[in-house]
């Protein structure tokens, strides 16, 4: 047998062995390594607070990691341990430099340093709390205690991503509020330009929704899944068509229950008990419906005489006044 040398130019690295006696056409198992390349380094911040520590973010292909070598360029500014930890120490601007200890090529990242700067806060997953407020860089840890394990993000496509923070500490790109838990899952709703929220928690019974918000709506539960975060999507897919109302909602509990009431244009102002008759049985079912919220109505377009999205006092004004009307007029 002639000895061979194995050499293979593989995505991400060189792929090599050593001087071996094989039968031509035969390569080991052993006989290469995918060594993979560092694309990117990224600091994960755009400004630092001195006296803070951020990990730097490595972009690699895939393959074995070669091991780094990190440099300050003004550790007076900003220093860097031998695991990309970088440390605040006054304000500046100064570049880290990463460098692969196989091939010395070295890549650069900017990081700049405010005595002014707020520090980002690290929060364990099973302290957080139903409405806590997170900043932008803050970053969420899973601490073992099955809380918060993945984070369920709301995202500008009106769905969900989802984070594994038991994997790696999850650091928020945005403000975010925490909006639910589920178990192992938290539910984080971040403020994005285009996506509007309504908070279920200042909501009433007989309040519209419009069709097109995300409503942080405690627990609705479908086909027993638990559903903190109610997006645009599950209007028409759970409650039908039509302008949506809250039919029930219990703050104690935390539950809601919506229903979708049709948009008809030739809605009877007033005729709460839908027999096509506006009299004082109205009058007296609506006035039921807001002191002890029994009454069932069969539109709430109908109840809302003052067309401003909620069944109140002002709509019972609005009725007794327009059956004094309707008197005269028969006088």
């Amino acid at each position: 047998m002639k000895n061979k040398i194995i050499a293979a130019v593989m995505a991400g690295g060189i792929c090599f062995s050593a001087v071996s006696s094989l039968a031509p056409g035969v390569i080991p198992a052993h006989a290469y390594t995918l060594v993979a390349t560092l694309r990117k380094v990224t600091v994960p911040k755009e400004t630092i607070a001195a006296g803070e520590s951020v990990q730097l973010g490595f972009d690699w292909s895939n393959g074995a990691k070669p091991e780094l070598e990190f440099s300050s360029s003004d550790e007076s500014i900003a220093v860097v341990d031998e695991n990309g930890l970088v440390s605040g120490k006054s304000g500046g601007t100064a570049e880290i430099g990463v460098t692969v200890k196989t091939s010395g090529r070295t890549l650069t990242v900017t990081v700049n340093v405010s005595e002014d700067a707020e520090k980002s806060v690290v929060y364990n997953a099973s302290e957080l709390s139903l409405g806590d407020k997170l900043k932008k860089y803050d970053t969420i840890h899973y601490d073992g205690k099955n809380i918060g394990s993945c984070a369920n993000i709301v995202n500008s496509k009106g769905n969900y991503d989802l984070a594994f923070i038991s994997e790696e500490d999850y650091m928020l790109p945005f403000d975010a509020e925490v909006v639910g838990f589920d178990g192992l899952y938290i539910y984080l709703a971040p403020a994005i330009e285009g996506v509007t929220y309504i908070d279920g928690r200042k909501l009433s019974a007989g309040d519209r929704v419009e069709r097109s918000s995300h409503l942080l709506c405690y627990d609705y539960v479908i086909n027993k899944m638990v559903y903190p975060v109610f997006l645009p999507e599950y209007y028409g897919k759970y409650i039908g068509e039509g302008e949506i109302r809250v039919k029930a909602i219990d703050h104690d509990k935390k539950t809601i229950t919506l229903e979708a009431v049709p948009n008809e244009d030739n809605v009877k102002k007033g005729d709460i008990n839908g027999d096509n008759e506006i009299n004082v049985a109205d009058l007296l079912k609506l006035q039921k419906w807001i002191i002890a919220e029994e009454a069932d109505m069969k539109d709430w377009n109908a109840a809302d005489l003052c067309e401003d999205g909620v069944v109140d006092i002002f709509d019972l004004i609005a009725l007794r006044k327009l059956l004094t009307e309707n008197s005269a007029d028969m006088a």
